[in-house]
């Protein structure tokens, strides 16, 4: 690859990673106005799970056949489902369409991430590789800050699909340069096993256990066929699973990294805090517009605070941790600081909780920071040299995975709450004013997050209707707060149980030296 060809390829790399996190980003920002929108509130948590876990599973098994065929047609092939996926999310006119549509986002951006990161550290020198990382580093970084606010903003002023057409020129563009100047480049040194096996039963074991927490309660009875089916298919899998890795000559995870102690505490931590990394990012922008109140912009203002903490402290932490060596001392500040940002934010029932807020945001960015780097640190310190590439590599799936599962029993626990707190949530008398079917289709989000509804739904109402209507939609904020207090909750505690493992850790040998 001459120099020409380098610099627009990396370019057009850049710019396929720079769609995948803004689009990504903004639209988690308007989440709630997706909902107002095309209804079913039940989906909202759904549509999150559903990205993360077509991700998630889209990433090893791409990885896999780039390794294997070059990464040029994987990338490519991404940028293109991405693009496209993107662009009928932005036209669905239900739910359910939308959701399939950002799970379909998922795949595409699992073909891009693996892909490219493995293009860079391939094609480039050493150096060259810490130029990349290191822009990418930033790059992640302002977009962070950035997406949210320009999300919030066109949400408001121009409406939500604007944020999913937005994708069209950027895949154009990358495609473009792509097809025309990037070579097909191929490992010097590919893989000698892929192991298909172990990913595919690593796969249907995801899916078994998220549609488990997905259906049950919700869409199918905890007793139904459908969710004890999807629980066996996920045991059976397990088990299945567990006997392939330790009879593989090369498994997708290596179950020598279990039998080093720190390795364990550590994917402890990650199994257990993955679920808020993922949770709060998801739900923070219906925490801000359903119960504090505020507009898209608003809400990407206070999301992107949260960035903006990880920005200005993530050269402290890694400074503090390089310097001291006390690795232990961060992951028991991590477990704590999480458990305190959940339960905080899980205080928010209305505008006047905006310091609960705040300030659970502040800690979660806090903690965010100190988990991005002392856990994978720990675990490098503490396994052998021989495996430390694939001890990273399997904390980062792990992490995903349990991200995705996590989410899932979030999901659970705000809708199976907020269905129960919507049975006593209609005034006596209303249903004078309104019919059953109309109030049903008031038992969502929309009168939350979109003031224009309200006013709707009460234009043609009398005096007394309309008092009746405004305790109708605090009924639904109440209800809705407790379905979020209970989500955090839960969240919370799992990040509490972390403080267990964390003390548990060793303390690192440089930290002993000082």
């Amino acid at each position: 690859m001459n120099e020409k060809n380098k610099r627009w390829t990396m370019l057009a790399l850049f710019l396929g990673l720079l769609e995948i996190l803004f689009i990504d980003a903004m639209s988690s920002i308007v989440g709630p106005g997706i909902v107002a929108e095309l209804g079913s509130t039940d989906l909202y948590a759904f549509m999150y799970t559903l990205t993360f876990l077509c991700n998630t599973l889209a990433l090893p098994i791409t990885s896999m056949l780039g390794n294997k065929s070059g990464w040029k047609y994987i990338i490519v092939a991404g940028v293109l489902v991405y693009g496209v996926s993107s662009l009928l999310a932005g036209l669905a006119g239900s739910m359910m369409f939308h959701v399939v549509m950002r799970g379909v986002q998922g795949i595409g951006k699992g073909c891009i991430l693996g892909n490219v990161l493995a293009f860079f550290g391939e094609s480039l020198d050493e150096q060259g590789r810490a130029k990349a990382m290191g822009f990418y580093g930033t790059l992640t970084g302002v977009v962070f800050v950035v997406a949210p606010l320009a999300g919030g903003a066109i949400g408001d002023l121009l409406g939500w699909r604007l944020t999913f057409y937005l994708s069209v020129p950027l895949t154009a563009v990358v495609l473009a340069v792509l097809l025309l100047k990037m070579p097909n480049l191929r490992p010097k040194d590919p893989a000698g096993g892929l192991d298909w096996a172990g990913t595919l039963l690593l796969s249907v074991l995801t899916i078994a256990i998220v549609m488990f927490f997905s259906w049950g309660g919700q869409t199918y009875s905890w007793v139904s066929v459908q969710v004890l089916g999807s629980l066996a298919v996920f045991l059976v899998s397990l088990v299945l699973f567990v006997r392939h890795i330790n009879r593989c000559e090369h498994p997708v995870l290596s179950p020598a990294l279990f039998r080093n102690r720190e390795f364990v505490l550590v994917i402890l931590g990650v199994v257990l805090i993955g679920p808020t990394l993922y949770a709060v990012g998801s739900y923070l922008p219906m925490l801000c517009q359903a119960l504090a109140g505020m507009n898209a912009t608003m809400s990407g203002a206070i999301t992107a605070l949260k960035s903006v903490v990880q920005l200005a402290l993530g050269y402290a932490v890694g400074a503090f941790i390089g310097k001291t060596g006390r690795s232990k001392l961060v992951l028991v500040t991590t477990s704590v600081v999480y458990a305190a940002s959940n339960f905080l934010m899980g205080l928010t029932r209305s505008p006047a909780d905006m310091v609960w807020l705040i300030l659970g945001v502040l800690l979660s960015g806090l903690g965010t920071t100190t988990y991005s780097m002392v856990y994978t640190l720990h675990a490098q310190n503490e396994l052998p040299e021989s495996l430390v590439g694939e001890g990273t590599s399997a904390i980062q799936f792990l992490q995903s995975m349990s991200g995705t599962i996590g989410l899932s029993i979030a999901g659970m626990v705000l809708n199976t709450s907020f269905a129960r707190g919507l049975t006593g949530v209609v005034p006596e008398g209303l249903d004078a004013f309104l019919s059953a079917e109309e109030l049903n289709g008031y038992m969502g989000t929309t009168l939350l997050t979109d003031p224009t509804a309200v006013e709707k739904a009460m234009a043609g109402l009398s005096e007394q209707g309309q008092t009746l209507f405004t305790q109708f939609v605090e009924n639904l904020r109440s209800a809705y707060a407790g379905a979020m207090f209970n989500t955090f909750c839960v969240l919370g505690v799992l990040a509490a149980i972390t403080l267990v493992f964390s003390l548990m850790a060793r303390s690192s040998r440089q930290a002993a030296k000082n």
